[in-house]
């Protein structure tokens, strides 16, 4: 972990410098170089520190009918580069549903990984959220991406999960006793947010019965669809929503009965100006909650401090983050320090 964010430059010259390492050279920023107006995106949004591992080979989505349309969708939405896509049917003649896994190449010599399960939204491909899975298992996760077509309903996570266990249980396998199950993430896109959030009520009662060492840490619910309540939710959630998405608005559903019915844990929302409900699937360094997205990651899975100032304590610095039209959270994070 990184040092603690209590220091404060104690010169103009040490606070320019301050400034000058955190947003010119994020790559370099520790916790005390956090200073006003720094952005989570400007120091979270790049490739992590591992190398990334994965089967799942995709290509330009434009070569088949269903692909050309997400093709055009995305850039009518304001999309900058073009979709990436796996041969999925009915975007290619595989399997409709199936499991793919993405994970730090170097995991064999490292300690044991926290798990995100991820689903995306209805009627999307798996390859499209590969950057995201790509930057999430450089930063020390593996992901597993579970994908049916509708990618609505909490039976995909489950399989996910069950696909997860099993390459952790497998001698074969790379990723044989690598993922820690203990610090489970459930995350998805759109309807698979949705199906995070019914997986975030269902999950945790049965944890043990499932896996001895199963436990979910959080949610990231990023523009979830409707069929998800946050009162039944039991474990810190973050919702991200997007300004110009009209497909899942900020001040529809998330809010009524997601975001302010979450009563049970910590819970909060940040609406980013410029995104639309496909930025998501953007290319690296478009969508512009992504460094806030791997913020809240490294923050419930690696208690990181520096992610955890964006979040936590009376200072927390996501509320003041210029990304984002509004940005609010519920009286338990509040009460977090």
């Amino acid at each position: 972990m990184t040092r603690s964010l209590t220091r404060r430059p104690r010169s103009l010259f040490t606070a320019v410098l301050a400034a000058v390492l955190a947003v010119g050279l994020p790559g370099l920023a520790h916790a005390q170089d956090i200073t006003p107006g720094v952005t989570a995106q400007s120091v979270f949004d790049r490739p992590g520190p591992h190398p990334v591992a994965t089967p799942t080979v995709t290509n330009p989505c434009q070569e088949s009918v269903a692909g050309m349309i997400a093709h055009l969708t995305v850039h009518l939405f304001g999309n900058r580069d073009d979709a990436r896509c796996t041969q999925a049917f009915p975007y290619g003649l595989q399997s409709p549903v199936g499991v793919n896994t993405y994970y730090p190449a170097d995991l064999a010599g490292a300690d044991k990984a926290p798990l995100i399960l991820f689903e995306g939204g209805i009627t999307s491909n798996p390859g499209m959220y590969d950057t995201l899975a790509r930057q999430w298992a450089g930063h020390g996760f593996v992901v597993v991406i579970t994908y049916d077509f509708v990618n609505s309903l909490a039976y995909l996570p489950a399989i996910g999960l069950a696909s997860a266990i099993d390459q952790h249980r497998d001698p074969g396998s790379p990723l044989f006793g690598r993922i820690d199950l203990g610090r489970t993430v459930l995350a998805g896109h759109s309807a698979g947010g949705g199906a995070s959030l019914q997986a975030a009520a269902l999950f945790p009662p049965i944890a043990g019965a499932i896996d001895p060492d199963f436990a979910v840490i959080g949610v990231l619910a990023i523009e979830p669809g409707p069929v998800g309540v946050g009162a039944l939710i039991g474990v810190p959630t973050l919702f991200l929503t997007g300004y110009n998405d009209f497909v899942v608005p900020d001040f529809a559903w998330v809010r009524w009965w997601q975001y302010n019915l979450t009563f049970h844990a910590p819970a909060w929302i940040a609406n980013a100006r410029g995104v639309s409900h496909f930025s998501p699937v953007d290319g690296p360094g478009a969508y512009l909650s992504a460094g806030t997205a791997v913020a809240w990651l490294k923050y419930v899975a690696f208690d990181d401090d520096t992610a955890r100032r964006f979040f936590v304590g009376p200072d927390w610095l996501l509320r003041a983050d210029r990304t984002y039209y509004s940005v609010e959270r519920n009286a338990r994070a509040d009460s977090l320090r």
